[in-house]
């Protein structure tokens, strides 16, 4: 059955979160012992709705989802998550509220629950680093819920380079282009239409995984922003 795509939480190499970079920094000095490495393969589940987190979860490389199933049996997409803390909710909650896949192979850093709580109440660098990271994701999420007011996709993508690339034009896709047809909440068929349209004008170049958008079109852009 069809995703439904809710809400992403796309981080690229190039723009990696610093809070979220300090963050696991102090923890890992604090609590060093206590982290894990976890290799988790295309498909496996980390959690599922309803279990009760032992485990936060920061991703270093890969993609993980998290989702809910209706009561249809539709998997409903809640977040997209490259780069970061995930799952959030569950250092206060009783029960994870979804569930947790590796899209792809990942890499990431499971931190004890218990661990963090402590980490956040004894040491006060760790504090502000949560409380910036949580405050950089409220203003990330901000961004894309603009980004998906906006009518067209050309309009979606040039807000999403703007907004979540480096500032030079670039934009590194996501594992595939479908995946970045999800990020901006549009078809595949209407993305490669787009893509295909910018580059036949000499707006967009495509490097690989690299989205370039061209130097004039990116300083019009920031003087006089589409989105």
């Amino acid at each position: 059955m069809p995703m439904i795509a809710v809400m992403s939480k796309t981080y690229t190499p190039e723009t990696k979160p610093l809070e979220e970079e300090f963050l696991l920094a102090r923890l890992s000095l604090r609590t060093s012992s206590e982290l894990r490495s976890v290799q988790g393969k295309a498909g496996q589940v980390l959690f599922r709705a309803g279990a009760k987190p032992q485990w936060l979860y920061f991703v270093r490389h890969g993609e993980v989802r998290l989702q809910r199933v209706t009561t249809a049996g539709a998997p409903v997409l809640l977040q997209r998550v490259t780069h970061g803390v995930f799952a959030e909710p569950s250092l206060t909650s009783a029960s994870y509220y979804c569930e947790g896949v590796c899209h792809v192979d990942t890499n990431l850093m499971a931190i004890p629950i218990k661990s963090m709580r402590d980490a956040i109440d004894g040491d006060s660098a760790v504090r502000w680093h949560w409380i910036e990271a949580l405050g950089a994701q409220a203003r990330r999420q901000k961004a894309r819920a603009e980004r998906l007011q906006l009518k067209t996709v050309r309009e979606r993508l040039v807000h999403l380079i703007l907004t979540d690339g480096p500032g030079d034009g670039s934009y590194q896709l996501p594992s595939t282009r479908l995946s970045l047809a999800e990020e901006l909440g549009v078809s595949p068929e209407a993305l490669y239409r787009t893509l295909a349209a910018l580059q036949a004008a000499s707006l967009l170049a495509i490097d690989g995984s690299i989205l370039q958008w061209t130097e004039s079109e990116n300083n019009n852009s920031k003087r006089n922003p589409r989105p």
